[in-house]
């Protein structure tokens, strides 16, 4: 396999591989277990019961299985998430006890109590469009990940000059956008003209809307920065498949549904959600760390240590990367498992088009698609997204360091065509293949002597500067308290003298 193909498989291969590492590790693995219980068990009963549709004399006790079974899915989602977002970075010993009588006691209000049983619908439509938002951001993370890997990132750069002006791929991306635009354009007719749908409408604009933006990344935008442009188009790609799906739908005049690649896709997601955790839990198996150091904790240690130093706006996590870092790695993966959780609830009621809820679900959406409402907020939030992170890239530095980080690009390389003429020439033996592997070392040694010196003499340089100027400033801020107390003192002996 080429360069790019193993990058490629590596970067899928680690996703998979990491993310089994953490699932299964002592200190995630009985959420792991909960989850693929749950989520299995309730699927296979309520398939059966649903292939079944009363044609047996057990059918009923089946049936009501097959919802308690739907119920507990859908308290335990509902716990995953609350207790992920806000409690997950405590100690567990304080808060499993409390989860667990939470998705009990939320089981038993489900079945036993009508009201909160009228509202479980929406419990889970809320959990389907929220797993679909996170989703979205979690494609621009899969896509920064890969580009804008220091390994991965720079295979995919080699040779490239900085200053060249072009994403990575552009051609292709282009293709993709005119193809996108002719969808585009099919969803506006058909909404005005075959079937009058004002929500279709505005979705479609905002497809045409994606498509402008990625064509001035790609003919405009890509000069100034080719890795972040490149982030962001390969997240408009990846973000396309939605409004392929929709415009089947239309064209075919099918209901709308989901797929058992959605599922998929979900459960690669939660993969990768945690498969930057691999090397934490690694080296608590090692015995290393004891547990998982919960980020409060972590924080407190780091702010101990770094007291005396003064970090810098370029060091600071971009402001949405807080969030997973004060929910703690345990409570992004129960919070990830949440989402999904009422996903699959909302997905089963999807597929085998029978109500859940026992006629609630039916009562509620009778003249909604949900399918339609999730595709439609995905073509309107992409682009939507596109802005939002221009923006960010353009007014902080924080994302930059994040959305741009810096890779390997070995510039010294000779460009494309030139390599192809010169390894032509060595072939026909016009010139010495030793001439261009002594150029290439020679050349390769001098940027490693410049990379070597800027890690060893300049980044040290900056952080002791930081350090002088932290220590001056509140060697300063002292003396002037110490000077301020001695003329206030002063003051007040010239008074008691006075008096």
């Amino acid at each position: 396999m080429s360069y790019v193909e193993k990058a490629f498989y590596k970067f899928i291969k680690n996703i998979f591989t990491s993310g089994i590492r953490v699932l299964f590790s002592k200190r995630y693995i009985f959420y792991t277990i909960a989850f693929i219980l749950i989520s299995v068990t309730s699927t296979i009963f309520y398939l059966i019961e649903n292939q079944l549709q009363g044609s047996e004399p057990y059918y009923t006790a089946l049936a009501e299985t097959a919802r308690i079974l739907i119920l507990i899915e859908l308290s335990v989602a509902v716990t995953y998430i609350i207790f992920g977002l806000f409690i997950a970075k405590y100690p567990l010993k304080y808060w499993a006890g409390p989860a667990i009588l939470t998705a009990g006691g939320g089981t038993a209000l489900l079945y036993f109590v009508e009201e909160i049983k009228n509202i479980s619908p929406f419990i889970a439509a809320i959990g389907y469009l929220g797993w679909i938002g996170v989703s979205i951001f979690l494609t621009f993370s899969i896509s920064r990940n890969f580009w804008g890997n220091k390994v991965l990132g720079s295979i995919m750069f080699l040779g490239k000059q900085a200053n060249e002006g072009t994403v990575i791929f552009s051609l292709v991306v282009f293709i993709l956008s005119f193809v996108n635009a002719a969808m585009g354009g099919y969803l506006i007719y058909y909404s005005i003209f075959v079937d009058f749908q004002l929500f279709l409408l505005i979705s479609a604009s905002f497809v045409i809307l994606a498509v402008i933006l990625t064509n001035v990344i790609i003919f405009v935008l890509g000069k100034k920065d080719d890795v972040f442009y490149t982030i962001l188009a390969f997240f408009y790609v990846f973000s396309s498949f939605t409004l392929w799906k929709l415009t089947i739908y239309t064209v075919t005049e099918n209901d709308p549904s989901d797929n058992v690649g959605s599922i998929l896709t979900a459960l690669f997601l939660i993969f990768y959600s945690v498969s930057t955790y691999a090397r934490k839990v690694k080296r608590i198996e090692k015995g290393i760390e004891k547990e998982v150091i919960l980020i409060e904790e972590e924080r407190s240690k780091k702010k101990k240590k770094k007291k005396e130093i003064i970090e810098t706006e370029e060091e600071k996590p971009w402001f949405l990367l807080k969030i997973p870092r004060f929910m703690s790695p345990l409570g992004v993966l129960i919070t990830v498992m949440g989402l999904v959780l009422s996903y699959h609830i909302t997905f089963l009621h999807i597929v085998t088009k029978n109500d859940l809820f026992g006629g609630i679900f039916t009562q509620f959406f009778a003249n909604i698609d949900l399918v339609y409402i999730k595709d439609k907020i995905a073509l309107i939030a992409i682009p939507c997204l596109m802005i939002f992170f221009i923006l960010n890239y353009r007014a902080s530095k924080r994302f930059r360091n994040y959305a741009s980080p810096e890779l390997y690009r070995f510039e010294f390389l000779p460009p494309f065509d030139e390599l192809v003429e010169r390894i032509d020439r060595v072939k026909r033996g016009e010139d010495s293949w030793k001439q261009y592997a002594n150029m290439v070392l020679k050349e390769g040694m001098k940027y490693g002597v410049k990379s070597a010196a800027v890690k060893v003499f300049i980044s040290p340089t900056k952080k002791v500067a930081g350090a002088i100027g932290g220590a001056y400033s509140k060697t300063k801020s002292g003396i002037g308290k110490v000077f301020r107390r001695k003329k206030d003192k002063d003051s007040n002996e010239e008074i008691e003298d006075e008096n």
